[in-house]
């Protein structure tokens, strides 16, 4: 696996970017189901470990891990179309938010602070789930997996988040559930914490900084996380 180097010098924080899936909706289980609904149809049961090891990458790194242990008479781009299609029809009729995701906001907007989004979903399903948790207005960038050359755990999408949201880098806290993305905001230069969720939980995250339960913690913290108080 190709590896990224880790930055330490850092600014104090002028913006927080958040993961999407797994992070600030519960859709990983909806996501597991999409795969496993196409995978049933060839007779296949998709191994949750896995599973695991696809949290936090783009749909086509996910894609190929399967091609690459499942005899599955589909290319890449079928098998790619007939998950999206599954989980676009599941997301449809409506995503769980993750426990403290509205306290967390009001706390950012208490401190007018910035935040964005780094996901590794496309741009049209980043912006259909803030449109859902009614956060398009305050959400001041998107930056999504099919709009840069490598996804996760490179940096390139946590790089575009920081310019498009006009904030260096180094100046920037993420908020990531997945191994695969806590590295390649590390790599980006930027502050981590890691909150791990059901599918996350076990993985490693010794290299993170900072490794909280739940968005509840990183509200209540926030102060100490971006070194400022609520205006």
């Amino acid at each position: 696996m190709t590896q990224y180097a880790i930055h330490n010098s850092f600014s104090p924080v002028q913006a927080v970017i958040f993961d999407m899936d797994g992070l600030m909706v519960d859709t990983e289980p909806l996501a597991l189901q999409a795969w496993q609904q196409v995978l049933a149809a060839y007779g296949y049961t998709l191994d949750e470990a896995l599973y695991r090891q696809m949290v936090g990458r783009r749909t086509d790194q996910s894609t190929q891990m399967l091609l690459d242990v499942y005899a599955l008479p589909l290319t890449a781009a079928e098998l790619m179309r007939r998950k999206t299609a599954v989980f676009a029809r599941m997301r449809a009729q409506g995503v769980p938010v993750m426990p403290g995701l509205a306290e967390l906001e009001a706390a950012l907007a208490a401190r007018a602070m910035p935040w964005g989004v780094a996901t590794s979903s496309p741009r049209a399903h980043a912006v259909e789930i803030l449109q859902q948790l009614g956060l398009t207005a305050v959400c001041q960038a998107i930056a999504a997996g099919d709009e840069v050359a490598q996804g996760k755990p490179a940096p390139d999408i946590y790089l575009l988040a920081a310019q498009r949201l006009g904030v260096a880098p180094t100046a920037c806290l993420a908020l990531e559930d997945s191994a695969p993305g806590c590295q390649a905001a590390l790599a980006a230069g930027m502050q981590v914490v890691a909150v791990p969720n059901g599918f996350t939980e076990t993985a490693d995250f010794s290299f993170v900084p900072h490794v909280l339960s739940s968005l509840h913690d990183v509200a209540a913290q926030l102060d100490r996380l971006v070194g400022e108080t609520a205006v």
